[in-house]
């Protein structure tokens, strides 16, 4: 006998049908916007991204030069046509796997990596919660990485033309400008965003579990 495996897979969608799609395109524009409103790069750095390598080595100093690219899906595309639920994502992403320093070798990152709790304190939670007079609640991080800020050496990222301002077309040839948050993608975001969201937590007055990695407890709550 046979039998179907419900699965949540969102749809890949090429750049043809993206441009034809008025609401993809909403959703390329949405993602954008929103990154650009939280400042994830600074476009008044804007150079060229020769100058850029060049002025650094003359100044001995290491840059690490990425850049941006977009990923388009839909989701709940099994749906009819006309469901609500039925939408096009689009996400922004740091190229992690192309990043080059001033003289075009492959960037070095810290690389520390992040640690996400284990699925048995998972399950200890949900146990603690289900006694009685006590509750469990789960919530997601709004952008959760693009809220830490990116350190390390100053990273300098190429926009695609679909993220250009007015006024630069014809101006900039490969223009780059200043990474100031740890956007997806990028080697060490897990990292920066881990010690952001225990910096949080601990002012908040959460004390970290030392056997269970991020992991935290409220001595009054």
């Amino acid at each position: 006998s046979s039998f179907l495996i419900p699965a949540c897979v969102a749809r890949p969608v090429g750049k043809k049908e993206l441009e034809g799609s008025e609401m993809a395109i909403k959703a390329r524009v949405k993602e954008w916007t929103r990154l650009r409103d939280k400042q994830v790069w600074d476009e008044s750095t804007v150079r060229e991204w020769d100058d850029v390598a060049r002025e650094a080595r003359q100044r001995g100093e290491e840059v690490h030069m990425g850049r941006l690219f977009g990923i388009c899906t839909e989701k709940g595309s099994e749906l009819p046509q006309g469901d609500p639920r039925r939408k096009y994502k689009y996400r922004v992403v740091f190229q992690g796997n192309r990043v080059v320093n001033q003289n075009w070798d492959v960037a070095l990152f810290q690389d520390l990596g992040s640690s996400p709790a284990a699925m048995e304190a998972g399950k200890a939670v949900d146990c603690y919660g289900s006694f009685e007079g006590h509750n469990t609640m789960q919530a997601d991080a709004e952008q959760a990485y693009v809220q830490a800020w990116l350190k390390g050496p100053v990273t300098w990222v190429l926009l695609p033309d679909e993220a250009w301002p007015s006024g630069w077309e014809g101006k900039w040839r490969k223009p780059v400008v200043i990474l100031k948050r740890a956007l997806y993608g990028h080697p060490d975001a897990g990292t920066f965003w881990e010690k952001h969201c225990d910096d949080c937590l601990r002012r908040g007055g959460f004390v970290p579990i030392q056997t269970w990695q991020s992991c935290y407890w409220h001595p009054k709550l």
